[in-house]
């Protein structure tokens, strides 16, 4: 008498796996996590499906569940980039486990040396520690790679910046910017870069442009405090200028957008209102930033 064969577990698994993605895709979290449940009782050692748990649970915002499922993962395929890449980017989340993010990108860029996003987050890890050399090298490698990597080259014109390198930062930045022209990131740090170097009209142009693409462009300043003798040169230069022609519509506007990226807020509503008078044409979406930013500071 001819026995039932079962199917294989290997097709078995890939099956169930299948519709426990097709669950994960379509919403059906609980029960895509039920599905990949069932395949882990019977095959624990399974790196696709604690693969499959991990983004199930990422996409339920259960991060430390999401990392041990990665993990295991990892565990059981070693060989597996996109798990590493994945686990290195939920631990650089938190500030405490920079290190450990730090060693799984290694990891994966041992394994695929020329992954310029792996290469970047490690940039940015070294960015946050303040290892500016070890940054900068990882950005240039990217660039190496790859001379139109927009984020890579914004990075590198950002730490350039942040060691005080404002012409070689601007060079990067502009380069950044032609190959992207709403980064908004490379045009905040370039007038920032400009504003350093005395290059104050260009620094202003560059402040306006940057709101034209996002009236929170300020969101982008870093080291307000820091940089403060600088916006205080601008300031002076362009309250000069305001004093000497106070009914021109665009002096207002001028020092409206100098207050602002100087987290003056009440100053720069103060300068709006003058430019709205003179009937300047003020973008309506960086006069509600202002006002918003005055009644919550």
């Amino acid at each position: 008498m001819a026995t039932a064969v079962a199917p294989l577990r290997g097709q078995d698994t890939a099956e169930r796996l299948a519709r426990a993605t097709e669950h994960m895709n379509q919403g059906r979290l609980d029960r895509a996590l039920r599905e990949v449940a069932e395949v882990l009782r019977e095959n624990p050692a399974s790196s696709a499906a604690w693969k499959v748990r991990g983004e199930i649970h990422l996409r339920r915002a259960h991060l430390e569940s999401a990392l041990t499922a990665y993990q295991e993962a990892s565990r059981l395929d070693p060989s597996d980039v996109d798990v590493l890449i994945l686990i290195g980017d939920l631990l650089v989340r938190r500030s405490d486990r920079l290190e450990e993010a730090l060693q799984a990108y290694t990891h994966a860029l041992a394994l695929s040396p020329e992954n310029d996003r792996v290469l970047i987050s490690m940039g940015s890890i070294h960015e946050r520690r303040e290892e500016w050399e070890r940054a900068a090298a990882r950005y240039r490698q990217v660039l190496q790679i790859d001379p139109n990597n927009v984020r890579a080259r914004s990075s590198l014109g950002a730490v350039l910046f942040k060691t005080g390198q404002y012409e070689e930062a601007s060079d990067e930045l502009r380069k950044a910017i032609e190959l992207s022209p709403r980064d908004l990131r490379s045009r905040v740090f370039l007038g920032m870069s400009l504003n350093h170097l005395g290059r104050y009209e260009q620094a202003l142009q560059g402040f306006k442009d940057s709101l034209l693409i996002d009236p929170h462009a300020a969101n982008q300043m870093i080291g307000v405090r820091e940089q403060r003798p600088q916006f205080e040169r601008l300031t002076r230069i362009y309250a000069e200028a305001y004093d000497r022609s106070p009914r021109e519509a665009g002096r207002s506007f001028d020092l409206a957008v100098i207050y602002y990226y100087a987290h003056d807020y009440d100053s720069a509503w103060k300068f709006l209102v003058k430019a709205e008078n003179l009937r300047y044409p003020i973008p309506i979406e960086f006069k509600e930033v202002v006002y918003a930013r005055r009644r919550t500071r």
